[in-house]
């Protein structure tokens, strides 16, 4: 499993998009991506090959929305957010392999990202405990009973 540089870079932008930075970091500070990739080369792979081909379709999505070297990674947030909100929604501008074929590759890399995120970081994704910390989850400590 070997992805170009251009899907590379859409895998980035859109875990950027699906799980963004705020007061804490977002999907690549946390090393989402590596996950993703370590996924897509084991246990996914057999899922590989329509998740790269939905990654090259990501950028021709952009194009036919907004025009000549509009790729997804260089659309402004709320293209990106709109773009991904159709593809969803299985409304894509492009011919896409199979119906709704954009809402199961969307939903499924939205899966990815999530597992990504709050992994052990053992499994290749939430470098330094990142979303651990977010959650104020420490592994080893047993979780104090909230009064009801």
């Amino acid at each position: 499993m070997s992805l170009t540089p251009s899907q590379l870079t859409a895998l980035r932008a859109l875990l950027d998009r699906v799980i963004p930075a705020d007061d804490f970091p977002g999907a690549l500070a946390a090393g989402t991506d590596n996950y993703v990739l370590r996924q897509l080369a084991t246990d996914c792979a057999e899922e590989a090959s329509f998740l790269l081909l939905g990654l090259t379709q990501l950028d021709a999505e952009a194009l036919a929305r907004h025009g000549p070297d509009q790729t997804f990674a260089t659309l402004l947030s709320p293209q990106q957010d709109a773009l991904l909100a159709d593809l969803a929604a299985a409304r894509p501008a492009t011919a896409w392999p199979a119906p709704r074929a954009a809402s199961t590759w969307f939903h499924r890399l939205v899966d990815l990202a999530q597992e990504g995120f709050y992994a052990d970081p053992a499994n290749g994704g939430n470098h330094d405990a990142a979303s651990w910390r977010m959650l104020g989850y420490e592994p080893g400590t047993t979780p104090k009973p909230t009064a009801p």
